[in-house]
């Protein structure tokens, strides 16, 4: 049957076990939590236990089967779990027999099926998400999927996560702390992690968070078109130069450019003719983790016009066929884009 994340901590908590676990969907970072937290009850904190079963991809039924139905050793429950267990790859036969084992689940064992690879999940004719429409049926399956969390929530986690650590960080600071690492909640947990070994207790401050956090790349990119467009050549070529020094590829560091600007000739048209933030993230397919973008793209156009967002790609265009196809220094080159950027403003 299918469940919520909510309703599935509070069963784990009052110890209330299913045989069978399918755990799917964009959050990749709750869906690894989740299967400890299983195997914690199951078996134990030592999930290298004889009693627990990896499987990857796709194994044979046979294998499949003899994994569940064998009996625990020593104990008196065993888990068996399998990573990205694609259906596609098997005959209808073959997917008949697997969806029968896993239908009938032998009391001392426990299965956890949990899908990371997004790609299995694609396409219309697909026997994977087939198979996850009769799992939202089964009585001994829990089927939770675990989808993109959007900023905001991700800064609750982020608070809360802090409060056990002994320490206190803003909703502002925690949003920034979020926006800085792409909503990814995996970077998110890593970093507050560090801020509160780092604090040891009290508030954790934004001069805390720009000091310690690692910047990822969109984040920075962001940061130097938004110099740009607020006329800051300073702070504009200092993030260029910290880039560089990080010895990311020009090719790199000019492609993650181009798609902010790409993100702000989205903005500047869905502006113009009066398109909403929400229905211009719909509209091109956003992920929610990517969805601030859009909100802070609207911001920066509100100071340029469209044809200077052309002027930009243009510009962009052109020392990407530089970068590909001269021999000059790419630092040069990267240097005179972005300062060529600063031109024509008033277009």
């Amino acid at each position: 049957m299918k469940t919520t994340e909510e309703k599935l901590a509070t069963d784990l908590k009052s110890n209330v076990i299913s045989p069978f676990y399918y755990f799917y969907g964009e959050e990749n970072f709750l869906t690894d939590m989740y299967v400890k937290k299983v195997l914690d009850k199951v078996i134990g904190k030592n999930h290298d236990d004889i009693n627990v079963t990896r499987l990857n991809g796709t194994v044979s039924v046979d294998t499949l089967y003899d994994s569940v139905e064998s009996l625990p050793m020593f104990a008196e429950n065993k888990a068996v779990v399998i990573n990205d267990l694609d259906l596609d790859k098997y005959s209808d036969e073959d997917c008949e027999r697997i969806e029968e084992i896993l239908a009938n689940i032998p009391p001392e064992c426990t299965v956890i099926v949990y899908i990371t690879n997004d790609a299995l999940m694609s396409g219309k004719k697909n026997k994977n998400k087939a198979y996850i429409t009769k799992l939202a049926k089964q009585k001994n399956c829990s089927l939770c999927e675990f989808s993109q969390l959007d900023a905001n929530k991700i800064a609750e986690l982020v608070i809360k996560k802090a409060a056990k650590n002994g320490c206190v960080i803003s909703r502002q600071n925690a949003l920034h702390l979020v926006n800085s690492n792409l909503s990814n909640l995996g970077l998110c947990s890593i970093e507050t992690e560090k801020l509160c070994c780092y604090k040891q207790s009290g508030e954790i401050t934004m001069e805390d968070i720009e000091t310690l956090i690692v910047k990822q790349l969109d984040t920075n990119i962001y940061a130097l078109s938004n110099a740009i467009a607020r006329d800051n050549k300073k702070e504009a070529l200092l993030i260029l130069d910290d880039l560089i020094l990080q010895r990311l590829e020009p090719v790199v560091i000019l492609a993650a450019l181009s798609s902010s600007y790409i993100d702000f000739y989205r903005a500047s048209v869905a502006r113009n003719y009066g398109v909403s933030v929400q229905k211009c993230t719909e509209d091109f397919s956003y992920p929610k983790n990517r969805a601030f973008v859009v909100q802070k793209a609207y911001g920066t156009v509100s100071r340029v016009s469209p044809g200077y967002v052309r002027y930009c790609l243009k510009t962009l265009f052109d020392a990407d066929m530089k970068l590909k196809t001269t021999s000059i220094d790419s630092r040069s080159i990267l240097e005179q884009t972005v300062l060529k950027l600063f031109l024509n403003k008033n277009i």
